[in-house]
């Protein structure tokens, strides 16, 4: 694996002279969908917060805050960590933190970052509370509603309860509430509208009730790049979490149908042998693409198609049109950046074929 040091040799060299496999992401299409997002938000008066949980780059992320973003979600602890690292401080940890270790960790990084957590738990959040308090601290919290999912998150009638504790306890303060509908993102049209208004109905409900408990929340935040256009104009969020849609792999284009976004994440690869008739070999498997969801898909040349992949290799067959010979580039498109970036050490950030920077995709391996 290429050192970030050594590749920041690569600065001002075209993309073909990548050594592979080479994931890069394409500047002008990455610039036009955070402006998309970004301005879907501002038109409809709420903040974007996107997450970072495919990116996993402060690099990345810092790009998103200047492009419009009021600040970050993170899935873990060690990626914010490594956010804050890199200097993104303003960060929504949009999951339950349990445990000694974890609050432990997430109370230390109180101590340089503006955080929030997601909270279902009433021994959860006097935890935070007595281990935040000890310290010194203060951190954040929204009471998380299930919408849908049945994943985490508490009913609307139980939220005053959690909110009324989170105003009461010391070393933490209510911030709102929060619910994502991960259950829609993959729904075809129809159904995704629908589940998508009865998941902000159900959010409707639980501020709702915390008003007629005398509590204002002053965030409600949601929402996944799957139906942000649909989520951002139901009137029930204060936050938009999607972030994945900056990236636009096959996933939220082919499948969750994204509008108006650019593709921009690639993985380049190097045709390693022709031998077998009817197919070509390529250096980039499964451990550099990901397969859970999906294969990738070809960009070029033209008569490639992904067959399957192996551990280390990408099976493609060729028609007559594909005169590829091994040494030649094959550029793809992921099937989902959540499961590519992650395999990754580092990207290539790329305007017009030449590489202008490289971002350390530094919260790799953070599932802690």
């Amino acid at each position: 694996m290429t050192s970030t040091t050594a590749a920041r040799d690569l600065i001002g060299q075209p993309v073909t002279a990548l050594d592979t496999p080479a994931l890069w992401v394409d500047l002008d299409a990455l610039e036009h969908n955070i402006a998309t997002m970004a301005g879907v938000c501002a038109e409809r008066g709420i903040d974007w917060r996107p997450h970072v949980k495919a990116s996993k780059s402060p690099d990345l992320a810092k790009k998103l805050i200047a492009g419009g973003a009021c600040g970050i979600t993170c899935a873990k602890v060690s990626e914010a960590e490594v956010m804050a690292d890199g200097g993104v401080t303003n960060i929504l940890i949009a999951n339950e933190i349990v445990g000694p270790t974890k609050i432990e960790r997430l109370v230390a990084l109180a101590d340089r970052a503006t955080l929030c957590v997601a909270v279902d738990d009433e021994r959860n959040l006097r935890e935070i509370s007595a281990a935040a308090a000890r310290a010194g601290v203060h951190i954040d919290v929204l009471v998380d509603i299930n919408v849908g999912a049945n994943r985490c998150g508490v009913t609307p009638s139980k939220a005053p309860e959690l909110a009324e504790l989170a105003q009461e306890l010391p070393g933490i303060g209510l911030r709102g509430l929060m619910g994502y509908e991960g259950h829609v993102m993959g729904m075809n049209p129809e159904d995704k509208e629908a589940e998508s208004a009865r998941a902000a109905d159900t959010l409707r409900e639980a501020i709702a009730n915390l008003r007629a408990a005398g509590i204002e929340p002053r965030v409600v935040s949601g929402g996944g790049t799957g139906n942000y256009w649909i989520a951002s104009a139901l009137g029930a969020l204060t936050e938009l979490q999607a972030g994945g849609g900056v990236l636009l792999d096959q996933s939220y284009n082919d499948q969750m149908k994204v509008p108006g976004h650019r593709h921009a994440l690639f993985l380049t690869a190097q045709i390693v042998s022709t031998a077998v008739e009817g197919r070509a070999i390529a250096d980039a498997g499964w451990k550099s693409t990901g397969m859970h969801t999906g294969i990738p898909k070809v960009v070029e040349p033209a008569g490639l198609e992904v067959l399957k992949l192996n551990a280390e290799h990408t099976i493609l067959s060729r028609d007559a049109a594909a005169a590829v010979e091994p040494g030649d580039r094959v550029t793809m498109i992921p099937h989902y950046s959540d499961s590519t970036m992650l395999l990754h050490r580092q990207l290539f950030a790329v305007r017009a074929g030449v590489v202008e920077d490289v971002w350390p995709i530094a919260a790799a391996g953070m599932l802690q």
